[in-house]
Order: structure tokens, then C-alpha cells, then sequence
């Protein structure tokens, strides 16, 4: 389980480059351990942050030599003793020459929420800091609610929230930035080779989003994974989640849905660059130490590229298809913010699916490009593997498509190949983190095909699926069995404390799938190891428990925060963690100017602790260990939630509820049918009774079963006799459980039975303004768009908001809506009409490679006849009015069905835009 390197590369160049160009002399030693810190003083570590009350509890004791017969006393806030015992007897090992034994201290007796600390005597005398035992909710809720704060503090534009760091608008000329050719870089290195950028397009308006890292550099590819984990710990904790994670959710989609233009089909990758180039003509982000707010005033020419007129790079060019690690991450993003959107704000969710599936389809899959896109350049990032990007992007818009009421299967069945090539190719290579999404992929693919009734003939299976997670959880387990601390990360590498978060989500996933629990002591022990029980004694996230990181390499809480654990802090942050000591080799470099000397003098307090090739260093020089960002805490607020979810306070149960057909039509005196789909959407599955209400006269329901668990099908049908009145009824189907109820709308059409006509207008919703709920056209895309979909100014609706828009990508796509009627019988017309205006950009005068055909079909699907068919060489001006006899197909249930079909052979395009339909009858 190796971490990958990122950031730390790009911050050691340029620190290094910023001591150069100042000619001071880097590679100053860290100040060595006081006398007093050096003596080897017995130690007592604990999670700071604190316990729950029924799982296992330990600490660890460190001694400068072997003890026996020590005793432990848990102490309570108002110093009485509620439990003691002994420590264990036989050191479990040495972690350095200054604490050769360490024996472990278990107290899992404790249950009882309050406040305490360790007291340790005989042999040895020592004293934890503070503690707490408390619920799921107070404990995971707190990491969670902090680190949405750290995203908070990283917001970048006019919307940023102040907080305890005083944050300012900052970076404003990014919303008319510009678009440059991707540099040259020298080899293996980020210097840039070119003697200037070179402009290719803008402006664009690319504000807002969150800064990186401890810099004010914005990524397209750490941004969508932190926001994917946002909205996936949203879900995960539903109505337990704080107010201030959903907000934070969407200020992150905003930006990528800046980065992700669809008219023009482009992604671009990022803001601004990391280092100048070598010519010296321009400086780079890491040349600077200063307030992000400062860069809009700063007219230094060579700072030109680095503050105030920030570039813009495409991840590939308009048009042309993206690396698929970038196209599956950033969709994930967009196709969870659906999911959690689909409930409350349907046409929002609609925008987002929209989003997710058009990014997806331009997914560059067959030769991508080697090595992967991430950010410019590459080492600052170097991702390895796509497969599990793509199986991500697919399994979260299978999931939004069961959510919209749309057919999941097609992306079912690419999750599952490309999960299939995941394990054939990557599985094995690390555990759940910025560089790989596959737990999270694996364990969404899981819900996916179980929702979509687990269709036969997949790429791989549900079985497979949980093994992988298994494993991975395993290969942390394995290497925290033979720990001295049960840590389950490597920390001699880079990213410890992410890949550490990343297990405790990946064990609770693996839970959830398998309702296996046997790894979760693992899970608290990694818990535990990150927020204090480690041999640092700190928590590792910014204002968690009593000793936290104060000096993060980080340049807002570094001028604007405290130096001396006082004052204001990046609340929520978390840092790199320990890494190897051959990190340190060099010693920390000097101040870089505008730096606050943090902390005070240079000291080190951790330095006695050092051990197992292993060294932290709480200090804003360290890039090698004090460095926050929003991929690690990204992992630290998914990974909290879920085990939030998982000890059952996070997530109440919930489900939902849809119909397939969502319409449907009878003739008086008969019934109709259609399935009624019922999904769990958080927690457990539930108990769930089906209701309708809403028929029209004479008509009754029935449900095949009246009952189902969450996550089954029931059948309703619904039986009219001959006096039901002709009509379009919403009929209301209503599935009730302990958790509430939810419903969905079955519209059912009643004609007159043959031999009498009532002068009508047969179709539902004929001007499309029911918006994202369609019914009861049904509609389907090649490329996942709904073509039912808000009007535009460049394509607007005939009359009112909304319309039904086919093709017009510039890619091969077929688009189809359509609705079931009965013609009655008795009736002597009947006429089909519609507007219609058509636009395209195929530069021909003879080739129809773009056309729409109306055709009637039977209830088997079979063609009846084409009424009309049109293609690109009928493209006009306007809207024209189309009118069709359809008297022939008089007593007969048909379906009309529109079709429009791209095949982007000549390059160009054709928009056909259908409104304002009717089926008059008289």
C-alpha cells in the first residue's frame, strides 16, 4: 500500500527556489529536543477526540525501560475513579532508544459518557491528557462538521465565508480569465522551459472554488474527488448531516460545473501555476507567501501568471475527449450532487445528471493519454489508474438514474466492466484515497446493480465486488496487527494520514456490503492512531483533541491565525502526517518571506519521539509532514460519516419510490398496470405499504404485493368499468414506512369505450411543462440527456419554459420521447400536431446524416407507420406548425414516438426542437 508523491515535490521546489532567489542559505537543522523534552518521561497516548461507549478501547504507554506491575485508574472530571486495572505486562515493543517498551493500557470497561483521563502508577508514574466517551453523532459528527470548516476556509472568489481566519474576497480577475496553451515543463521537473505562456482562448469566468492546498492553486482533479466525498458523506448521513456540509457540497459543483463548459465540450484542468519558469520572466504560485486577497493589487509583471491575471489550462482541447481518471472523477461529482438533489430540487438534479452524463460519454478510454491528465504538470498529482475513475462516474449516475426514474442498466453494465479491468489490472496497487476511488466506486456499484434488479450477464459480480473491498481493508489490517500502535498506514511515506481515513471509510463500506464486522476494532484503532494514541501523542487534525497541528504549512492560517496556540486556527485541517526521516535530512529550509515564524523559536517538541524510520515535525517550513488539503480532508469528513452511519446514528432509514411504466392508458371498462420500484436511499431496509389515491370515477387499485421490503418491486394495477369518465388522471401512489412516506405519480388516460366520441385533446403533458417529471412521455438518450429539458436562448421553447430538444451534440446520438393514447373508435378525426424548428451546422446540400422521424408503434413496440420524417436539409427559421391524420389507427391503443438521430458523420450538427404537441380528437 503505497502513497503516492504529490504535493510534497511541487512545495520542496518551491521553497527551495524562493531561498535561492533571495540568496539565503537553506538547509538549516531543526532545532533539537530540550533537555527536559529529551529525558524519556513515561507517556500515556490517547484518542483525544475521544471514545464510543461499546467499542474497544486501549491505550499506550511508553517508558524509557521495562516496568512491571503498573496499575491504571481512569479519572472522571470531578477526580474520582471509575475504573482501574492493570497495564498489560509484556511490552508489545520498542519504538526508539528513548522508549524502548511500550505496553498497552485497555479500558473498553468504561461505557459511561463524560469527560476523563489515565492516571498510570507503580513501576512508573504518568498522565494521559483529557478525553471523552460519547455517541457516534457527538464524536464523528465533530470531524465531520470541522472539516467541512477547513473546506470553508479554502473557498476562493466573492463568496468566501470569513470564519475564525478572517478570510476575504479574493482573486476576482478570475472571473474573466484567460486560456493558455499547456507549457512546456523541463524533464522531471515543473520549471517551465518556455519564455512565456501562450494565449488560446478566454475570456472565462473560472472564480470561485477551493484552493488546493496550503497555496491558492485550484485543481479540477482534487476538486471533483473532495466534492464527490462531500456529497457521498451528505447521503450517507442524511438528516444527522450538519446544515453546512450540503452548502459546501454545492459551492464546489459550481466551480467544476465552471470547469466543465458542455456547449463547447471542454474541461479545463486548473488555475493559475505552481512555478515560474526558468527564463525568470514570470514567478510562480510557490514563489509567493501572502494573502490570497492580495493578488488582485499586485501589478509586479513578473508576479503577472502567479496573483493577479491567473492562467487557465484545458485538460484537453474544445471538443476532443478527456483523460478518463479526470471524465469519471468529475462526473462522480456531478451524478452524487444528483442524487442528493433528486428529491428536493428535481430540475436542479436534472442539470446536474445532465452534467455528469455528458463529461462521461467524452471520456477518452481507448488510448489515453500516458501519463494521465491531472494538473500542470503532472508530478504534482501523478494518478496511475483510471479503470476505477470510470466504474466511479458510471456507478453514481446508475444511482442518479434509479433516483430521476430514468433506466440505470447501461451504466450499470459499464461500472461493471470497468470494475472488471480494475481488478484484472489495479487492485492491489493501494487503498482508498485521491489516487484511487475504488472503494467507493466498488461499494455504489453494489447499490447500483441491486437496484437495477441485478441484471444477469455483468462484467463482474456483487461477490467480487465486496472481496475487493475486503482486501483492502485486509492489507490495512495486516500491517496494523504487526504494529506497535495498530497504525494501518505506512508512516515512512507520503499521505499517511489520508490513506489512514481512506481504510476507516473503506471498512465501513466494506460493513455496509457485507454486514461483515469484524474489522471494526480495526476501524477505531485507526481512529484512535490519527487523533492522538499514536507515538507523536497529537491528533492530526487541526482542532481535534489537546494537541493538534498549530503550524500548518499553510499560508492563510499561517499570517492570519496563531503561532502559539492561541488564537485562531485552520479548524479542521488535516495534515500529511509523519513521514520518513530521510525527508529530513536536509533539516527545514529558511523562512520564505512574508512567513510567520510558527512555531515561536523553532523548536521542536516531537523530535524525542522519532522512530521506525518515521519523523513529524509540527512546523510551517514542513512540507514533508505539516501540509493540509481538501483531498486528505476530503477523506477525513467521508471516512467520519460513514462510520458515523455505520454505528447507526448517522443515517436514519429512508427510501424511495417510482412507477415504470409512468403512464399509462386504458379504455373505459379495462385496467392497466405498471411496476412500482422502491429503492433504499439511506440506512436499512424497511417495511414499506403501497396506497394510491387520485383515481377518477368507477376505478379501483390493487398492489401484487400490498407490501414489500425497500429495494423490491410490486405490481399495481388499476381496474376502470365503463362509467369511468374519459380523462388524464395523476393517479398518486403512496409507499408508507416507520420512516415516513414518500410518493410518485402514475397518470392514467381513460378513453371512451367504440362507438361514441367526446371531442378531446388526448395527450399528457403536451407542451412538456411539467418539466424534469416527464410523465407520461417516456423518453431516452445514447448519451444519458433527457431530451424533455428546459428551453435555452439559443434553442427557446415555442411557448412556456420547456420543450423537447433532439441531438444537437456534435456526437452520434439517438434521442427518442413517446406516449401511449387510445384513438376511440367513434370519433370521425383525429390529427396529430406539433411545432417544430430545426437548426444545424452540417455544411451540406444533398446529406441527410442528422434526421427526426414521428412514427405510431403497437403496445409490442412494432412500427405501424411513419407519419413524417425530416433532417438537416430542413432546417428553418422559427417554429412550423405540423399536422398529421392519424383517424386511420381509430379504436386502436398506439404509441407515438418522436426520434431524432445524430450520426456527426460531416462534423456538423442538427438541434430538432419539438413543443406544443396535441392529438385532437371530434
Amino acid at each position: 500500500m503505497s502513497a503516492q508523491p504529490p504535493r510534497q515535490e511541487r512545495r520542496l521546489r518551491a521553497v527551495v527556489a524562493a531561498v535561492a532567489a533571495t540568496g539565503v542559505l537553506a538547509g538549516l537543522a531543526l532545532t533539537t529536543a530540550s533537555p527536559a523534552e529529551a529525558v524519556s518521561a513515561s507517556r500515556i497516548r490517547v484518542d483525544q477526540a475521544g471514545y464510543l461507549p461499546g467499542e474497544t478501547k486501549q491505550a499506550y504507554l511508553m517508558t524509557g525501560s521495562a516496568v512491571s506491575g503498573a496499575t491504571f485508574s481512569v479519572i472522571d472530571s470531578s477526580g474520582a475513579t471509575v475504573l482501574s486495572g492493570n497495564v498489560g505486562s509484556t511490552s508489545i515493543g520498542s519504538w526508539n532508544s528513548a522508549y524502548p517498551d511500550v505496553y498497552p493500557v485497555s479500558f473498553t470497561g468504561l461505557t459511561t459518557p463524560g469527560t476523563y483521563h489515565l492516571q498510570v502508577s507503580g513501576g512508573t508514574t504518568a498522565s494521559s491528557p483529557s478525553f471523552t466517551v460519547k455517541s457516534a453523532g457527538s464524536l464523528y459528527g465533530k470531524l465531520v462538521a470541522d472539516g467541512v470548516t477547513f473546506f470553508q476556509t479554502q473557498r476562493d472568489g466573492s463568496d468566501v465565508i470569513a470564519g475564525a481566519l478572517q478570510r476575504q474576497a479574493s482573486h476576482l480577475h478570475d472571473a474573466s480569465a484567460n486560456v493558455y496553451a499547456t507549457p512546456s515543463f523541463a524533464s522531471g521537473g515543473d520549471t517551465i522551459t518556455n519564455s512565456d505562456l501562450s494565449k488560446i482562448g478566454g475570456p472565462i469566468d473560472i472564480s470561485g472554488g477551493w484552493f488546493d492546498a496550503g497555496d491558492y492553486l485550484k485543481f479540477t482533479h482534487t476538486t471533483a474527488y473532495g466534492d464527490a466525498l462531500l456529497f457521498a458523506a451528505q447521503r450517507a448521513l442524511g438528516s444527522a448531516a450538519p446544515a453546512s456540509l450540503g452548502a459546501e457540497a454545492h459551492f464546489g459543483e459550481a466551480w467544476l460545473d465552471k470547469a466543465w463548459n458542455q456547449s463547447t465540450k471542454t474541461l479545463y484542468l486548473q488555475v493559475g501555476i505552481g512555478s515560474g519558469n526558468s527564463a525568470g520572466t514570470f514567478t510562480g504560485d510557490h514563489d509567493l507567501w501572502r494573502l490570497p486577497q492580495k493578488d488582485d493589487s499586485d501589478s509586479a509583471n513578473k508576479d503577472r501568471y502567479a496573483a493577479a491575471h491567473r492562467p487557465v489550462f484545458q485538460a484537453a482541447g474544445a471538443g476532443a475527449q478527456v483523460s478518463p481518471n479526470l471524465a469519471g472523477r468529475v462526473s462522480a461529482a456531478f451524478a452524487l450532487a444528483a442524487q442528493v438533489d433528486a428529491a428536493s430540487d428535481p430540475a436542479q438534479a436534472a442539470a446536474e445528471y445532465k452534467a455528469a452524463t455528458s463529461l462521461y460519454a467524452n471520456a477518452r478510454t481507448s488510448s489515453p493519454p500516458n501519463p494521465l491528465t491531472t494538473t500542470q504538470p503532472n508530478d504534482y498529482y501523478p494518478e496511475s489508474t483510471w479503470h476505477d475513475d470510470m466504474e466511479f462516474g458510471a456507478a453514481e449516475i446508475a444511482l442518479a438514474a434509479k433516483a430521476l426514474g430514468h433506466d440505470p442498466s447501461a451504466y450499470v453494465s459499464q461500472g461493471a466492466t470497468w470494475a472488471s479491468d480494475y481488478l484484472a489490472s489495479d487492485s492491489g496497487g493501494d487503498t482508498f484515497n485521491l489516487y484511487d476511488t475504488s472503494a467507493l466506486a466498488h461499494a455504489d456499484l453494489i447499490k447500483a446493480i441491486t437496484a437495477a434488479g441485478n441484471p444477469a450477464g455483468l462484467a463482474v459480480t456483487t461477490t467480487q465486488l465486496i472481496a475487493d473491498l475486503k482486501k483492502q481493508v485486509r492489507s490495512g489490517a495486516t500491517r496494523a496487527a504487526a504494529d506497535i500502535f495498530h497504525a494501518g498506514g505506512n508512516y515512512a511515506d507520503f499521505d499517511v494520514d489520508a490513506h489512514t481515513f481512506g481504510l476507516i471509510a473503506t471498512e465501513a463500506l466494506y460493513r455496509q456490503a457485507s454486514n461483515d464486522n469484524s474489522y471494526a476494532d480495526f476501524a477505531t484503532q485507526q481512529r484512535n492512531w490519527l487523533l492522538g494514541a499514536n507515538p507523536w501523542g497529537t491528533s492530526f487534525m487541526v482542532g481535534e483533541g489537546s494537541t493538534f497541528p498549530h503550524c500548518p504549512q499553510h499560508q492563510v492560517a499561517n499570517i492570519s491565525g496563531s503561532t502559539d496556540g492561541t488564537g485562531a486556527i485552520a479548524t479542521g485541517a488535516l495534515v500529511n502526517g509523519p513521514n520518513s526521516s530521510s525527508q529530513f535530512s536536509g533539516g527545514l529550509d529558511s523562512y520564505q518571506s512574508g512567513m510567520v515564524a510558527c512555531p515561536p523559536g523553532g523548536s521542536d517538541p516531537f523530535s524525542a519521539y522519532t522512530g521506525h524510520s518515521s519523523r513529524y515535525v509540527d512546523d510551517v517550513r514542513s512540507w514533508q509532514s505539516s501540509e493540509p488539503a481538501i483531498d486528505m480532508t476530503g477523506t477525513a469528513v467521508i471516512g467520519a460519516a460513514l462510520q458515523q452511519a455505520a454505528a447507526g446514528s448517522g443515517t436514519a432509514p429512508d427510501f424511495s419510490v417510482g412507477a415504470s411504466p409512468a403512464s399509462g392508458t386504458v379504455t373505459a371498462g379495462s385496467s392497466a398496470t405498471t411496476t412500482v420500484n422502491t429503492s433504499v436511499t439511506s440506512g436499512s431496509a424497511q417495511s414499506v405499504s403501497l396506497s394510491a389515491s387520485g383515481l377518477p370515477g368507477g376505478a379501483t387499485a390493487s398492489f401484487s404485493p400490498s407490501s414489500v421490503t425497500a429495494g423490491a418491486n410490486s405490481t399495481l394495477t388499476v381496474t376502470t368499468d365503463s362509467t369511468t369518465p374519459a380523462g388524464s388522471y395523476p393517479v398518486t401512489i403512496k409507499g408508507t414506512a416507520a420512516s415516513g412516506s414518500h410518493t410518485t405519480t402514475y397518470t392514467l388516460t381513460v378513453n371512451t369505450p367504440a362507438g361514441g366520441c367526446t371531442a378531446a385533446q388526448l395527450l399528457g403533458n403536451p407542451g412538456f411543462e411539467k418539466g424534469s417529471s416527464s410523465a407520461p412521455w417516456t423518453a431516452t438518450s445514447a448519451l444519458g440527456f433527457d431530451p424533455i429539458t428546459k428551453s435555452t436562448s439559443t434553442e427557446p421553447a415555442h411557448s412556456g419554459s420547456w420543450e423537447a430538444w433532439f441531438n444537437g451534440n456534435g456526437t452520434a446520438d439517438t434521442d427518442t420521447i413517446a406516449q401511449t393514447v387510445t384513438v376511440p373508435s367513434g370519433c370521425a378525426t383525429a390529427t396529430l400536431s406539433y411545432w417544430l424548428h430545426i437548426d444545424t451546422t452540417e455544411n451540406t446540400t444533398t446529406a441527410t446524416p442528422d434526421t427526426l422521424s414521428v412514427k405510431v408503434r403497437n403496445p409490442s413496440g412494432g412500427v405501424l407507420g411513419t407519419l413524417a420524417s425530416y433532417s438537416n436539409l430542413n432546417h428553418n427559421t422559427g417554429y412550423t406548425r405540423h399536422t398529421v391524420d392519424v383517424s386511420s389507427y381509430a379504436g386502436q391503443t398506439i404509441t407515438l414516438q418522436f426520434t431524432g438521430t445524430e450520426t456527426d458523420t460531416f462534423g456538423g450538427t442538427t438541434s430538432f426542437v419539438v413543443d406544443d404537441t396535441a392529438l385532437d380528437v371530434g
